[in-house]
C-alpha cells in the first residue's frame, strides 16, 4: 500500500494496493494487517506476481461409476499407453480418455473403504488395509492369496547315535509361497541324550515332518532349546527336514508374527531403494514392512529379502505413512511419518544392511528418529514437493527438509503460521482424512471444516513465498493426474459424494457450468499514521485483468462516527470491446464508386465481412466509485456470484483529501 499526501489541511491522498504477494492471513487482525495480505480470499488463487484471480473451475470427467469412487489412479501399460483405474462399490474399472468403463475381474474390495495405489515393475498395486493386497498388470487383476500354516509337526530320532534323554528341543515350521511366509505351526518338541552341539554328523539325526500345504513352494524350520524362542534353522522343498547338528541357527530370524503369504494388510506404500515399503496395518500398528529387491520386489518374507521392523513398539508413536525421501546428507531413505495422541507425531528413517549367518543372507533394518520432528495421522495428506515433504497434523501444515546452513540435518518446520487460527478450527476428528496433492508448483489440500468430511480446499503456493489461498468451496477425497492418448494431462479429483470424477482446470469457468461465489477483502487500512486525520473520500478505482461476466466492487470503512459501514458499491459488467477483426489480410474488395449499400441505397458503403469476429477479454479494465464520505480507515472488497465470471485484481485505489482534525470529544468520554 502506498499512502501519499501530508497530514496537513486538505491535502490530496491516494490509498493504493497493487502488491498482493502476502497471500491470505488470519493470524493478524485486519486492522493490523499489511496490505499485501488478504483478509478473505474465498475461491481465489494467486497468479503471476501474486495478484488474486478467480479460482479454477470444475467439469465432470468420464462416465458415472456405480458408487462414489473409493480411489483412482493412472496406470502406464508396457506399451506406454495409459488407463484410468477406478475402484467403485468394491469393483475395479478401467477406461481410456474419459470413455466408457469396463470392469477388471479377479479381485474385489470392501465397498466404502478407501484404496491406495502404487506402480512398480509393471504392476499397479492396490491396497486398502482391509482386504488382501491386489495387483494389476494391464491384463489381469490378481489378489495375493494367503496359504495356511503347516499342521501336524512331529519329530523322530534316526541313525544310531541319539536316544531319548534330558535335552529338549522345540520346533515350529512355516510354509512359503512366491509372496511371503505363514506363521509357525503348532510347536512340537523332542528330547535327546546329547546336546546338539556335540552331535556326530551322520550318526546323530532328528527328522522333523509335517503335512503338505496347498500353494506352498517350500518350508522353513525353526529350532530352539527354549519353548517359544525358535530361530531359523533351515528350509526344505519337501515335507521333512533332517537336522544332524551341522546347520547354524540364525539368531536374527524368528518365527513370523504375521502371515505374509497374502502380503501384509496396509494402506501406505512407496518404493525406496528398489523395495516396496508399507505401513499402517491396523492389526499390527507399530510395524513397517519392506519387500525384497530385484525379482523379489513385492515379496515380504525374509526368505526373499523382505522383512519388517517395529518402530517404538508399545510407545506413543505409531507409523502412518512411508515415503521415499533423503537423509540430511542426501542419501535416499525410507521415511516414516508417525502419529501421537496429542497430534504432534514424529518422523523416522530406516536403513537396511545385509548380514550372513551360515549359508543364509538376510536383511537387517535399523531405524532412527529425527530429533524434534513432527508427524502426521493423514495417510493421504503427505506429498513430495520439489525439495521437501509436506504434511498436515492437528497443529498445522509442516515441511520436512534440510536445515538451512547446516549439513546433514533434517528439520520439520511449520508453514501454516499465517493461517494458524483457520487451521486449528478444523475438525480435529477429520484431520486423518485430509488429502493433498502437489501440482503446478502448488499444494492442493482438502480439509474438513465440519463433521461431514472434506468440504474445503486450501492452496499453498511454493513459488510465491509459500502463500496461502483460503479457501475453495468444495472438498475432495483424493487427487490424481491422468494423461490421455493425446498427451493432455487432466488434474482430477475424487468427489466426497457423487459418482463421477471431477476435473479441475484454470480453463474452466464456474463449477459444472454454474456460478461460484468469489470474494477478496483487503485489510482495514488507516488513512493516515496520524490517528486523528480523516479522509474526505471522493472516489475509488478497481483495475481488473481480462474480466468476463459480472464483478462487484465495494468500499467499506470506519467513519467519523466510529461506525463500520459500506460506503459504496459498483457493479462491473461492461468491459469495453470484446470483439476484434480477424488477422487475415484484406481481399480485393472495395467500396463502389456510387457508394451503394447492399440494399442499393446511395450514400452508404458496402460492408464485407472477411472473417468472423474473435472474442477476447481486455488486458485491463477500470471501474470507479464516486461517493462523498469521511473515513478514518477503509477496506476494499471485490466479489462476484454470477456464472461465466473470471477476473484478476490488478490494483485498488481510493482518492480524497486528508484533513488534520482535532481530537474528537467522544474519544475522551
Amino acid at each position: 500500500m502506498r499512502l501519499s499526501g501530508r497530514t496537513t489541511q486538505a491535502k490530496e491522498a491516494r490509498i493504493t494496493i497493487d502488491k498482493f504477494d502476502g497471500g491470505y492471513n488470519n493470524l493478524v487482525d485486519e486492522a493490523r494487517m499489511d496490505t499485501k495480505f488478504a483478509v478473505e480470499s474465498n475461491n481465489m488463487i494467486q497468479v503471476q506476481d501474486g495478484i488474486w484471480k478467480t479460482r479454477w473451475g470444475r467439469k465432470y470427467y468420464g462416465p458415472d461409476y456405480p458408487a462414489t469412487p473409493d480411489g483412482a489412479s493412472e496406470f502406464v501399460k508396457s506399451d506406454g499407453t495409459t488407463e484410468l483405474i477406478v475402484v467403485s462399490n468394491g469393483k475395479v474399472y478401467k477406461s481410456t480418455d474419459g470413455g466408457a468403463i469396463s470392469e477388471i475381474t479377479g479381485a474385489t474390495f470392501t465397498a466404502g473403504v478407501k484404496c491406495y495405489f502404487m506402480q512398480i515393475t509393471g504392476y499397479l498395486y492396490i491396497a486398502n488395509g482391509t482386504d488382501d493386497l491386489a495387483r494389476y498388470d494391464g491384463t489381469n487383476l490378481t489378489k495375493y492369496t494367503q496359504i495356511s500354516a503347516p499342521a501336524n509337526l512331529t519329530a523322530s530320532l534316526t541313525a544310531s547315535g541319539l536316544t531319548s534323554g534330558v535335552y529338549t528341543y522345540y520346533a515350529q515350521v512355516t510354509a512359503l509361497n512366491t509372496i511371503g511366509e505363514t506363521v509357525g505351526s503348532t510347536e512340537a518338541s523332542i528330547t535327546t541324550n546329547k546336546l546338539r552341539d556335540s552331535w556326530t554328523a551322520g550318526t546323530d539325526q532328528v527328522v522333523w515332518s509335517w503335512d503338505a500345504v496347498s500353494g506352498a513352494t517350500r518350508y522353513q524350520i525353526y529350532l530352539s532349546d527354549q519353548a517359544g524362542y525358535e530361530n531359523l534353522l533351515g528350509n526344505s522343498e519337501v515335507t521333512n527336514f533332517t537336522d544332524d547338528g551341522t546347520a547354524d541357527i540364525n539368531p536374527y530370524i524368528e518365527v513370523p508374527d504375521d502371515n505374509t503369504t497374502g502380503a501384509p494388510k496396509f494402506t501406505s506404500m512407496c518404493v525406496s531403494s528398489n523395495r516396496i515399503w508399507a505401513t499402517n496395518n491396523a492389526n499390527d500398528m507399530y510395524k513397517v514392512y519392506f519387500s525384497g529387491t530385484g525379482q523379489f520386489i513385492g515379496t515380504f518374507s525374509d526368505f526373499y529379502g523382505g522383512g519388517w521392523i517395529n518402530l517404538e513398539k508399545g510407545g506413543r508413536e505409531t507409523p502412518v505413512v512411508v515415503k521415499h525421501y533423503q537423509s540430511g546428507a542426501g542419501d535416499g531413505r525410507a521415511t516414516v511419518l508417525a502419529k501421537t495422541p496429542d497430534g504432534r507425531g514424529a518422523v523416522w528413517q530406516i536403513t537396511i544392511s545385509s548380514a550372513t549367518v551360515g549359508s543364509s543372507t538376510f536383511s537387517v533394518p535399523s531405524a532412527s528418529k529425527i530429533v524434534g520432528s513432527w508427524g502426521t495421522e493423514a495417510v493421504g495428506g503427505v506429498v513430495a514437493t520439489d525439495n521437501d515433504i509436506g504434511f498436515p497434523n492437528r497443529k498445522g501444515w509442516f515441511y520436512l527438509g534440510p536445515q538451512q546452513n547446516y549439513y546433514g540435518i533434517l528439520r520439520t518446520r511449520e508453514m501454516s503460521s499465517n493461517i494458524r487460527p483457520y487451521w486449528r478450527n478444523l475438525n480435529g476428528a477429520n484431520v486423518k482424512n485430509i488429502v493433498a496433492y502437489y501440482y503446478d508448483a502448488k499444494t492442493f489440500i482438502s480439509v474438513a471444516t465440519g463433521t461431514s468430511g472434506n468440504d474445503r480446499i486450501v492452496v499453498l503456493d511454493s513459488e510465491k513465498k509459500n502463500n496461502w489461498s483460503v479457501d475453495w468451496s468444495f472438498g475432495s477425497n483424493g487427487f490424481l493426474e491422468y494423461t490421455d492418448t493425446a498427451g493432455s494431462t487432466h488434474f482430477l479429483s475424487i468427489p466426497v459424494s457423487g459418482t463421477k470424477l471431477e476435473e479441475i482446470s484454470e480453463n474452466f469457468l464456474g463449477d459444472f457450468g454454474g456460478a461460484i461465489n468469489y470474494s477478496y477483502i483487503s485489510p482495514l487500512i488507516p488513512v493516515s499514521q496520524n490517528k486523528t486525520d480523516i479522509l474526505n473520500f471522493r472516489e475509488a478505482v478497481v483495475e481488473l485483468g481480462r474480466p468476463k461476466g459480472t464483478v462487484n466492487f465495494q468500499v467499506l470503512g470506519v467513519g467519523k462516527n466510529d461506525a463500520f459501514n459500506t460506503i459504496a458499491t459498483a457493479t462491473v459488467s461492461s468491459f469495453g470491446a470484446n470483439t476484434g477483426v480477424g488477422t487475415d489480410l484484406a481481399g480485393e474488395l472495395y467500396p463502389s464508386e456510387t457508394r451503394a449499400s447492399a440494399s442499393g441505397g446511395a450514400d452508404s458503403w458496402a460492408v464485407y465481412l472477411l472473417e468472423a469476429p474473435s472474442v477476447f477479454a481486455q488486458a485491463t479494465t477500470k471501474k470507479a466509485i464516486k461517493k462523498r464520505a469521511k473515513l478514518y480507515s477503509l477496506q476494499y472488497k471485490v466479489y462476484s456470484n454470477t456464472a461465466d465470471t473470471q477476473y484478476s485484481i490488478l490494483s485498488l485505489q481510493a482518492k480524497g483529501r486528508l484533513v488534520n482534525r482535532r481530537l474528537p470529544s467522544n474519544w475522551t468520554n
